[in-house]
């Protein structure tokens, strides 16, 4: 299958879906160029990340990373029932929502995305 992920460069929320794809061994091509125009045309958001596959668009980085690690059970990556997916889903909502932001502000100065900020 032919997955194609649009999204800005050193985007943290790529990262995730990355490493879904990564681990569950699903091949993920990222657009060349990212282009904000064709990403709001195709976004019920209009905002990415995208992933363009056969079905469709997905929108939402969370989403997509579900997404790519249901694509093979056999990794467990999503757990092996319905419970484990659900602890799976609650540390993928707790890291998005207290673990994301802080740990981007505290690397992306040091692999260069962004100036140093003293304050932050």
């Amino acid at each position: 299958m032919s997955y194609t992920l649009h999204t800005k460069p050193a985007s943290h929320q790529a990262f995730k879906i990355l490493i879904a794809a990564e681990y569950n061994g699903v091949d993920v091509e990222i657009a060349e160029n990212f282009d904000a125009a064709k990403v709001a045309s195709l976004s019920p958001t209009g905002k990415g990340p995208i992933l363009e596959t056969p079905r469709g668009i997905l929108f939402e980085s969370n989403a997509i990373a579900r997404f790519l690690a249901k694509i093979r059970s056999d990794t467990g990556l999503m757990g092996q029932n319905v419970f484990e997916e659900a602890e799976v889903d609650s540390w993928v909502d707790f890291a998005a929502r207290e673990v994301e932001l802080p740990a981007c502000v505290w690397f992306y100065p040091v692999a260069g995305y962004m100036p140093f900020n003293e304050d932050a």
